[in-house]
């Protein structure tokens, strides 16, 4: 069921095992345009014996859905679900038994939907009844949307009966179920209700449901006595008995029965789950303080609770779900940690505790009545967790290599996100990084290392099978200038650690040559020979248990030309002789033979020698050349020219070939960092099938191939390094993707194999001054670590100083003496002294970074804040001295050094007795890192809460309650120090929450009132001073509660975009058309953009019109369903061009929300570009069937309290890429609109029909008719909308889109 109140959705789902896939077999919207929405969570319960659904949702009224298969049967009619392409026809089928009297207006929220061939066909292009069977036909695929599989069928009815909305006298209910039976004798379905009443005492009522002559009416059962304040849960029991769980107590209530309570810690119950649901003798409970128990119960024979005793077995993240698996299995589910699986045990958890059996779990011997059972230890062992961000309070981003990213820079480099998450038991800093992050092994300090290869070898006929000792040996060869140098460690070792050592020339003998630079170093295919191959020849060595020795050698015959590219692939190795002559090598037996030569018209840049297949014929060798600037493939064992790409500007400095998902590749790094990939066809006649490039940085590109976690991918190592792999869809057609590297300056890179890490993949990667070996994540979307804080400890506010490279966090936690240890966190808590001590403190502290500078690590110093005090705003400025106000512009203040990175904290103080914040402080502190101490160097008290806090010009944007404050650090009259003063004031509205600033243009959204744009103006007075004046430019006068606001980023380019007109089909009655995503960049179009999220989990984009009065205009609003909390301009990814589509696709801003989410946000910078995307978006949207099936217009609509507005100016990444999931089929079907399954003729009187609705019903205020509009209008073909758009330009495009995060 959807959360929102607004949308009150609901579906009821199931799993198609055999297709996987998930299927709806119900769903609509429960909406009282007169009833008051619940201030509490939705409830919903299901009846035990599947007769009931309730649900709880406004205040006063509950609706009850009758289900399938309940004993009033004949009250409340079956429906049927088809299934099946024999059954489809061109009119929707009834079934036999059916009667056709009672099929009218009974049904409003059963499915009305048919999925033909895996689309979703709208009623609007659904057959006719008199249509004949051949205008509809199914085309024959194999597969599912998820699968491949397209099994047509029809969904048409539903598990669920119409809703009936029935009233109960409760008007503010904690907690709702179904108990079992409703009381010793009554069969009929029975609920119980925990209420509130009107004195705030908490009371149980239970109803029975009467059904008289079809009519469900809720009818009093029994009442309770008045039961714990406290008491927020209800759990229901044997023989119609609840067990009413308080922050204390446990009380079994039944009709006419005492009550039976024990004691418990202290704690609010958040979710309950049964170990045996047949007969509910062991109830896991959790609570607010990440306590799971286990609750036995003890029945007497008439089935009433005698005796029960609560258990602790651990601890986890806050629970807000819980589901039982079976065999001790748990799934636990959590809002402020991390989701999880579990197992429980019988004993406390340790090395040799075995896992517990369906049959004894967690079975307890009884304590007397009222006891609380204890043992040390926990139960609990956690299998696998799942990373869960919510709630997102705050983030900042944090550059490659330190460039913040959050206080205005570019999005230039790719940047990783850090972000408040958490509370409760499990606060934390997560680290979020994009692409392939590594982690750090070992270090060693080598320098002027050319190239670096990685080779496993086995030592050869000294060992027995059966002995412990030493079989292979790691062996790392550095290429160095003008030498060699090889070490390694043998394995398998005896410890958790290995030696690194260095081969010495003596040691070595006439094996490796250590006085010439290795080119390239290798294994045979059977890994017993090991390949080196140095400007003078080729030499075959192979380890023994006495050392190394030389098998085989070969130079070329003119001794006087030397090596200048080599390649090794198994026994196939390919050289460049003297320049410009290719010859073959293979290593047969234990011998070196020369198969072939080629003499090429250009010397040899780069060269790779690979298989595609493994086999002779997909051999090749790929050549890079000098002059001409060719890729050169030769055909083996023969060496004849096979195919010549010509690569274009720049010299090919690294060629590789490869497979990746199933597609050979050809890969051509740049020595300008362009790397260039060719998609090849392998046949009888070698050809490439397409050619695509992308700018990974500005150095030479070395490309190698390696294992990522038994995932082939390619390692391109620069300036800006990246990871090469395959996306696989449903198709299995693997599109080659890119994920950037967090680790800057690679010269090249090799993949390691070693048993001492054999689920890893490990790398050795070469900088300027040292050789790392690093483990490698997964090449995934988003990587993320965790930095926990001390337990109660919710982080507030966050900001990162890129110049001292250290966190500012600032944290609330409650004061408790008997709490976890906090330490340093309350080390001074109590020297706080006043008549009445807060409940909570708040603190500010420096972390320092680790060593890449991006995840925070340790505590340097903290800073307790005044008693009340409460942390509101934070930021990071470069504060510049002002000239006094009473004097001229003073020399000396000019040319003092401004205070540079320091942090502004802004708070609030609310005393007993309060209910609003009337004073705050804007604090400048100061991060010494020599001392590693924070210190206060001024402060500014304010009359309000400081509810956020922006540097501006040297100066500082504060909004301080209803006001807009522009302060300077200026000098004490008469003295040397200096302090925060207010230079210039507005008030906005109600409390100005939040700040933004684009150009001179400043924004600020208020709580209620939306947004309000100030202009900054400087005037200078006959005296020679500098005033400074906010003045109101324009608001926006809807009703909008703001929760975030940011300033847009301008477009790339000031070229006007403007898009082609509407068809004329489309006009309606002589009115103008209105533009597609006309984008007006200049001197006299909108400059300033803002980006602002309100409290009913809406984003809308306004704009400031430069016209003679400035107005805001609102140029796109969507509901994104979740509450931003945060919008911070920076991206994920490296701001690269695509070659195809530059200048497109830009990603600017990120923003985090209250359950975790984190976002990208991208501006479209070619109006025809974003009318592709969003025919494409409205297609899916049409045709692709969703869990619920709910409407995507409906859920997308820009939602305000009991308004509803079409949602327009956005589209949806989420749902576009989908579309790359998709089979090639499929594809075709959602880019013609469902052109294959539906009669031409009827689509285009249908979509015509539509989009007339459409622009007739579409009315807008606020100027909104010159914003960039494109609404969700009819299903179409795209190709024949748009004029030379094709299939494949439309996967291409997704793609691209991709890249964006």
């Amino acid at each position: 069921m959807s959360r929102e109140a607004a949308h009150y959705k609901f579906a009821v789902l199931s799993w198609d095992a055999t297709k996987q896939t998930i299927l709806t077999e119900s769903s609509g919207t429960i909406i009282e345009h007169t009833g008051r929405p619940t201030t509490e969570t939705r409830l919903v319960s299901i009846d035990y014996e599947s007769r009931l659904v309730i649900v709880y949702a406004y205040q006063g009224m509950v609706h009850l859905f009758p289900l399938v298969g309940a004993p009033s049967d004949s009250v409340w009619r079956s429906l049927v679900r088809i299934t099946g392409s024999d059954k489809l026809s061109g009119s929707l089928l009834e079934d036999e038994d059916d009667d056709d009297d009672d099929d009218e207006g009974h049904f409003p929220y059963v499915v009305q939907e048919q999925l033909v061939g895996g689309l979703r066909i709208p009623s609007y292009l659904q057959p006719d009844d008199d249509d004949d069977d051949d205008e509809f036909q199914v085309p024959s695929l194999g597969g599912s949307l998820n699968k491949g599989k397209m099994v047509a069928h029809v969904v048409r009815s539903s598990d669920m009966y119409p809703a009936l909305t029935r009233y109960i006298r409760e008007l503010k209910v904690i907690d709702l179920r179904f108990i079992r039976h409703g009381g010793s004798s009554s069969k009929l379905p029975a609920f119980a209700v925990l209420y509130e009443d009107a004195n705030m005492a908490r009371q149980i009522h239970v109803y029975t449901i009467d059904e008289t002559v079809g009519e469900m009416r809720p009818m009093s059962l029994w009442t309770s006595d008045h039961v714990e304040q406290s008491s927020n849960m209800i759990v229901p029991l044997l023989r119609g008995a609840l067990l009413v769980v308080s922050e204390e107590t446990l009380t079994v209530i039944a009709a006419k029965r005492a009550p039976l309570a024990i004691s418990k810690r202290a704690s609010t119950a958040t979710a309950f789950e049964w170990v045996d649901l047949r007969t509910l003798e062991r109830l896991l409970l959790a609570d607010d303080s990440g306590t799971l128990s286990l609750i036995v119960f003890e029945y007497d024979r008439s089935g009433y609770v005698k005796n029960f005793v609560i258990e602790r077995l651990g601890f986890t993240p806050m629970v807000s779900a819980l589901s039982y698996m079976g065999n001790g299995w748990l799934y636990v589910g959590s809002h402020c940690g991390d989701n999880s699986v579990v197992r429980l045990h019988t004993e406390p958890h340790g090395e040799e505790a075995e896992p517990c059996d369906i049959d004894d779990v967690l079975a307890y011997p009884l304590g007397s009545s009222g006891a609380v059972a204890e043992r040390p230890g926990t139960f609990i062992e956690v299998v696998e967790s799942f990373p869960n961000l919510s709630p997102v309070v705050d983030l900042c981003m944090v550059g490659v290599g330190g460039n913040d990213l959050a206080g205005g820079g570019t999005s230039g480099n790719c940047g990783s996100i850090v972000a408040c998450t958490g509370q409760r038991t499990t606060p934390a800093l997560r680290l979020v990084r994009n692409g392939v992050g590594v982690e750090n092994v070992a270090d060693i300090g080598v320098s002027s290392v050319v190239n670096v290869w990685s080779l496993t070898a086995e030592i050869s006929g000294s060992v027995a099978d059966d002995s412990e000792e030493l079989t292979r040996q790691v062996v790392i060869v550095l290429g160095l200038v003008g030498c060699t140098r090889v070490m390694g460690w043998t394995e398998p070792s005896s410890g958790d650690s290995v030696e690194l050592e260095e081969l010495s020339v003596s040691d070595a003998g006439e094996s490796w040559r250590f006085n010439e630079p290795t080119l390239v170093a290798g294994l045979t295919r059977d890994g017993q020979y090991v390949v080196q191959v140095t400007p003078s020849g080729v030499v075959m060595l192979q380890l023994t248990s006495t050392g190394w020795r030389r098998c085989a050698e070969w130079k070329p015959s003119d001794r006087s030309v030397a090596i200048s590219a080599a390649s090794i692939c198994g026994n196939r190795i390919a050289v460049a002789i003297g320049g410009s002559l290719v010859a073959y090598l293979e290593v047969r037996g234990a011998t070196i033979e020369l198969v072939a030569q080629q003499q090429l018209s250009h010397a040899v840049s780069c060269i790779d020698v690979y298989a595609w297949n493994g086999d002779q014929k997909s051999a090749y060798v790929a050549v890079g050349l000098w002059v001409s600037n060719d890729v050169v493939l030769l055909a083996l064992p023969s060496l004849a020219p096979a195919l010549t790409i010509n690569a274009g500007k720049g010299l090919s400095r690294s060629v590789l070939m490869c497979s990746l998902g199933g597609t050979p590749y050809v890969l051509v790094g740049g020595g300008d960092g362009r790397l260039q990939h060719y998609s090849m066809m392998l046949g009888d006649h070698l050809e490439v099938s397409e050619r695509k490039y992308v700018h990974l940085g500005s150095r030479p590109l070395a490309l190698s191939r390696f294992s990522n976690h038994g995932e082939a991918s390619v390692f391109a190592a620069s300036d800006h390094s990246a990871v090469l792999f395959a996306h696989r869809p449903a198709d299995g057609l693997g599109r080659l993707m890119c994920a950037n590297v967090d680790a800057q300056n690679i010269r090249c890179a090799t993949a390691v194999q070693s048993s001492m890490f054999p689920d890893d993949a490990l790398l050795l990667l070469v900088t300027e001054s040292k050789l790392t070996l690093a483990r490698a994540d997964p090449a995934q979307r988003l990587h993320v670590s965790l930095r926990p804080l001390p337990p109660l400890a919710a982080p507030h506010r966050l900001a990162y100083n890129a110049a001292l490279a250290v966190y500012g966090v600032a944290t609330i936690h409650p004061v408790d003496d008997e709490a976890q240890d906090l330490a340093p966190w309350k080390s001074e808590v109590n020297e706080l002294s006043t008549r009445s001590p807060p409940s909570d403190v708040a603190r500010f502290t420096v972390f320092g970074g680790d060593s890449g500078g991006a995840q925070p690590a340790d505590i340097l110093d903290s800073l307790l804040l005044q008693p009340f005090e409460m942390p509101e705003s934070l930021c990071v400025a470069t504060l510049t001295s002002m000239p006094r106000p009473t004097s001229r512009v003073d020399r000396r203040d000019s040319q003092r050094a401004p205070l540079e990175d320091v942090f502004l904290l802004g708070t609030s103080t609310v005393l007993p007795g309060e209910d609003d914040a009337k004073r705050g402080r804007v604090l400048v502190l100061v991060w010494d890192a020599a001392s590693a101490t924070i210190s206060v160097e001024g402060s500014f008290a304010g009359l309000g809460a400081v509810y956020s806090l922006l540097p501006f010009r040297g100066m500082v944007l504060a909004t301080i309650g209803s006001r807009l404050l522009l302060l300077g650090w200026q000098s004490v009259v008469g003295g040397s120090e200096y302090e925060l003063v207010p230079l210039c004031s507005e008030i906005t509205q109600i409390a100005a929450l939040s700040v933004a600033v684009n150009g001179d243009y400043i924004i600020v959204g208020d709580v209620m009132t939306s947004v309000s744009v100030y202009h900054c103006e400087e005037t200078v007075s006959n005296a020679g001073l500098v005033r400074r004046h906010l003045v109101p430019v324009a608001r926006d006068y809807a009703g909008v509660w703001t929760t975030a606001v940011a300033a847009v980023p301008p477009p790339l380019s000031t070229e006007r975009l403007y898009p082609d007109m509407i068809d004329e089909e489309t006009g309606i009655g002589g009115r103008v058309p209105l533009p597609l995503y006309s984008q007006v960049f200049g001197d006299g179009g909108r400059q300033e953009r803002f980006l602002v999220a309100d409290a009913f989990n809406n984003i809308f984009r306004v704009s400031l019109s430069r016209a003679a009065e400035p107005r805001l205009l609102v140029e796109g609003r969507w509901h994104l369903g979740d509450l931003v909390n945060v919008i911070r301009p920076g991206s994920l990814v490296m701001d690269l061009a695509d070659p195809e589509f530059p200048d497109v696709f830009r990603a600017n801003m990120v923003f985090g929300t209250v359950l975790g989410a984190i976002g990208v946000i991208a501006s479209v910078e070619d109006g025809r570009i974003g009318r592709i995307l969003d025919r494409l978006q409205t297609n899916m949207a049409h045709l692709l069937p969703t869990p619920g099936l709910w409407d995507y217009d409906k859920w997308r609509a820009h939602v305000c309290e009991r308004r509803s507005t079409r949602g327009f100016g956005f589209l949806d990444g989420d749902l576009i890429e989908r579309f790359l999931d998709l089979s090639g089929e499929m594809q075709r079907l959602v880019f013609e609109g469902g052109g294959a399954l539906v009669d031409a003729k009827r689509r285009e009187a249908a979509e015509r029909i539509k989009k007339a609705e459409y622009w007739t019903g579409h009315s807008r205020t606020e100027a909104e008719s010159e914003a960039v509009v494109l609404g969700q209008m009819a299903v179409s073909d795209i190709s024949a909308r748009e004029e030379g758009v094709t299939l494949d330009y439309v996967v291409r495009l997704v793609e691209c889109l991709t890249r964006l995060h």
